[in-house]
């Protein structure tokens, strides 16, 4: 039997354009509603404060604010911490005073050494640091290759040294360590550090060329450490050499030899045919021996960062100098805000060790992250407890030092609040290591004018990423690269982005450029130059644009296509300019002051007797000339 059809209820045809009627609450739904945030007048925050919640205290999504910040040239996020000088500033110019509140005194927050656990071991006599100075060229690289009988200055470019690197030698049976720093006057922080670590200085000099400016600065660093200097005359040998002027100049730089009445011991070497060195580490050594340096001989290791690199096969490498302790294959440590465990120890002849003691320098890898030169490492117990005093101390920098007004500058901070009133260089900085970026960002930060200054957005270690790529594209800044690539993806979005990245092998090259760069972005200035004036002494033809006027020129001169101006009394009534110019019936270009002409032109307010017709035009100029 078939199944029976089920019948649909009857419904009524609906009229065709039948409207439903709108009522007055329908009305005020689909009416558009304008809604109007009000900002406080006045708000009390704390001396540091998240991001976001400043942006919920002034009615603001974290979203806008950080747009707000952008504009004014800060690049950061809604979980960034502010100031309270940089957040009073911000809030001024948006009309809103800041109050900063008071709070209860508190305990001094830990430092990098005090959250370590003392340790005990054997003190004893350790080998000593000895950190080689000089001016570029100098021939410090040649000395250490004379020591160490090996060669590195073929493989350098440009014949800078382009990184901090720590050698041993034994000298009568005890280790000595040599520092060698860089000598472009761009590395200077290079050599703060090495002045910082060292037992003695050896300052080379040219005996051809004398004092020169890193010279001065290397006897700075040095008696700022308070170590010993042992001045080293290279190239005594050559025909030009006056190691007498050398120690001159000198005594005015305040550093008076033994032979001039003075305490410092003076050598001199030809570090290329190794003449002079052995009696150079001979003076080492003694003065060595007349204050040995003294540092605990076991127990767990503290040593401090020199340089660090990215190794593409076992990560972050650092090269550190153990300046108390033991450092051992498989030991949990804490360095800066990092942590890690010691997968392998290379000393400075690459061979792999087991244990490095005291005064010895070793590449460690097994770092979590690159730390910094400068950073101190400490052995624990375990990795957990290295783990949780590195984080710990991430935790407290981001709280205490993350603030934007620290990485800027308030004296950049407040440029940038000037609405470009002074034009910048946005720059992403990269190089192959943290010394070589701490380098290049001091060489770049020296540069600059009155009108243009370099602003460096981010710096890192490592190859050119999308990441930088990006953050230039927001800053519309270049990205500078210093002995590293980029990766075919990060190209491929500079391309895409319009994004400028330059790479170079020598750091001359990079500042020339940035500098040159500078120079081309100041803008110029435009100064007006009055051409001629006329005055209307009678008007012919008056159009609705065009106008046919006679006069007398009285100042200068006008010339056929001029750009004018319509002056009464005091005020201007109409801009435009010359389209023809006659004296009597001929078609001329210029009239000069005393002849009277006609001439036509297109402005479009009603012009009258006694009007002044100014010509002028606008001439480019740079600041100062």
């Amino acid at each position: 039997m078939a199944a029976r059809r089920r019948r649909k209820p009857y419904r009524p045809a609906r009229p065709v354009n039948r409207k439903r009627p709108v009522t007055a609450t329908a009305e005020a739904e689909t009416a558009p509603v304008e809604v109007v945030v009000e900002r406080p007048d006045k708000v009390t925050i704390s001396d540091s404060i998240n991001v976001s919640e400043l942006a919920e205290l002034i009615n603001m999504t974290g979203v806008e604010l950080v747009g707000e910040l952008f504009n004014r040239g800060i690049v950061t996020n809604v979980n960034a911490t502010l100031d309270f000088e940089t957040a009073a500033l911000m809030l001024a110019d948006m009309e809103i005073e800041a109050e900063l509140l008071e709070k209860e005194p508190e305990d001094a927050p830990e430092d990098e050494v005090s959250d370590i656990p003392d340790v005990e071991g054997e003190m004893g006599e350790r080998g000593p640091v000895v950190t080689v100075m000089g001016h570029v060229d100098h021939g410090k690289t040649t000395l250490l290759d004379a020591i160490r009988k090996s060669n590195i200055v073929a493989g350098e470019a440009g014949g800078i040294t382009q990184g901090i690197g720590a050698y041993q030698v034994e000298v009568e049976g005890s280790p000595i360590t040599f520092i060698d720093t860089p000598g472009h006057e761009a590395f200077t922080a290079m050599r703060a550090r090495g002045a910082q670590v060292t037992d003695i200085v050896v300052l080379v000099v040219a005996a051809d060329d004398g004092v020169m400016p890193q010279t001065r600065e290397a006897i700075a660093h040095a008696k700022s450490a308070g170590v010993p200097i042992i001045v080293a005359v290279n190239k005594a040998d050559l025909p030009g050499a006056n190691p007498q002027r050398v120690l001159t100049e000198l005594a005015d730089a305040e550093l008076l030899v033994e032979s001039m009445g003075g305490d410092v011991v003076s050598v001199e070497i030809s570090a290329l045919k190794g003449e002079g060195v052995d009696d150079l580490l001979e003076m080492i050594h003694l003065t060595t021996q007349i204050d040995q340096p003294i540092a605990r001989l076991t127990g767990p290791a503290r040593a401090a960062v020199i340089e660090t690199r990215l190794d593409r096969s076992v990560g972050p490498v650092a090269t550190v100098l153990v300046s108390a302790g033991e450092l051992r294959v498989g030991d949990a440590f804490v360095v800066g805000l990092q942590s890690g465990k010691a997968r392998s120890l290379v000393d400075a002849d690459g061979n792999r060790i087991k244990v490095a003691a005291a005064g010895r320098p070793v590449e460690v890898a097994g770092l979590s992250a690159m730390p910094r030169p400068g950073d101190q490492l400490a052995v624990l117990d375990d990795e957990k407890q290295a783990r949780q005093i590195a984080e710990a101390r991430r935790l407290r920098e981001s709280r205490e030092e993350s603030s934007v007004a620290e990485r800027l500058g308030l004296e950049d901070l407040a440029r940038q609040l000037t609405h470009g009133a002074i034009q910048q260089l946005d720059l992403v900085v990269k190089a192959d290591t943290d010394g070589s970026v701490e380098a290049v960002v001091q060489a770049v930060q020296a540069l600059g004018y009155e009108l243009v200054k370099p602003n460096i957005v981010y710096s890192g270690v490592g190859a050119i990423t999308e990441n930088d790529v990006n953050l230039a594209t927001a800053a519309k800044g270049v990205v500078v690269a210093f002995n590293v690539k980029a990766s075919p993806a990060a190209r491929g979005l500079a391309d895409q982005n319009g994004v400028e990245i330059r790479i170079y092998q020598i750091i001359y090259d990079l500042i020339n450029d940035v500098d040159a760069t500078l120079k081309g972005k100041i803008k110029p200035v435009i100064t007006e130059v009055i051409d001629g004036r006329l005055e209307i002494r009678g008007v012919f033809r008056s159009e609705r644009a065009l106008k046919i006027i006679g006069g007398l020129v009285t100042e200068g001169r006008l010339n056929r296509g001029a750009t004018i101006r319509v002056i009464r009394g005091d005020e201007t009534i109409a801009t435009g300019r010359v389209d023809t110019l006659r004296r009597f019936a001929d078609m001329v270009n210029e009239v000069t002051a005393g002849y009277e002409c006609g001439l036509g032109i297109t402005v479009r307010p009603k012009v009258a007797e006694g009007d002044i017709v100014e010509a002028h035009h606008e001439e480019e100029s740079l600041p100062g000339s």
